[in-house]
């Protein structure tokens, strides 16, 4: 658990976000206080965010639990970018990520995020809206054997909830729009380098698998992928 470590609000944020860079660039500007990264370089998918309903480094994609008060079911659930393969640029390693941006998805049954949680000690979150992140973090979070914890939320849910599908919604990443070969690319999630290793102009997309909440049955696990990994990019090689 993160214990009391709540992500840190910005006076207004809501109309920084407005200025022409993607709001990866203005979340990890902010976090470093720094001026805002160079102009972004689509680099490909590399790696898959995973759900877990589990504290620590655990993933458990399915939970199966009655009202946790009367009236409410409560969940805490974190996104893990997994799986992301050894990749280096100019003989530089890609080992931390220095930002995140994605929304959250919650389908089956009403959801109210009631709180947001980040690993990193100095996490800026420009985004306004309840499990959407925009996120910078300083100096970057550290993946370990191709992992990293980005955040956890605290979900709330009227009585006791079936079949609720815990997801992504790529609608809304907006430093996507006006990258070339981002757009298309049909990418669920975001991330950017740190400026430790000079990349802070790389941004990578990354799938989802999804995960369940009292489900009925064998749920659905299949990944949902983005149409163009890293490899058929080419701007990072492999290590």
């Amino acid at each position: 658990m993160f214990g009391r470590r709540k992500f840190l609000a910005v006076a207004g944020a809501a109309s920084l976000s407005r200025v022409a860079m993607p709001v990866l660039a203005l979340a990890l500007a902010l976090a470093v206080a720094a001026p805002a990264a160079m102009a972004s370089v689509w680099c490909g998918d590399n790696g898959l965010i995973r759900f877990s309903f589990a504290g620590g480094d655990t993933l458990t994609e399915s939970l199966t639990v009655g009202e946790t008060y009367p009236g409410l079911t409560i969940v805490t659930v974190s996104a893990w970018l997994t799986g992301v393969d050894p990749v280096a640029r100019d003989g530089e390693a890609f080992l931390r990520v220095g930002g995140a941006e994605l929304k959250l998805a919650v389908t089956g049954a009403e959801a109210t995020v009631i709180g947001t949680e980040f690993a990193e000690k100095k996490a800026v979150n420009v985004s306004p809206e309840a499990g959407q992140l925009a996120v910078g973090f300083s100096p970057g979070a550290r993946l370990v054997d191709g992992k990293v914890l980005l955040a956890r939320w605290k979900v709330q849910f009227q009585g006791e909830p079936r079949n609720v599908r815990f997801g992504l919604d790529p609608s809304q990443l907006r430093s996507c729009t006006g990258m070339p070969g981002c757009p298309e690319a049909g990418t669920q999630a975001l991330y950017l380098g740190a400026g430790s290793a000079n990349q802070l102009d790389c941004i990578f997309g990354a799938g989802y698998v999804p995960a369940w909440l009292n489900p009925e049955g064998e749920p659905d696990r299949t990944p949902v992928t983005g149409k163009a990994s890293w490899r058929e990019v080419g701007v990072f090689q492999a290590r």
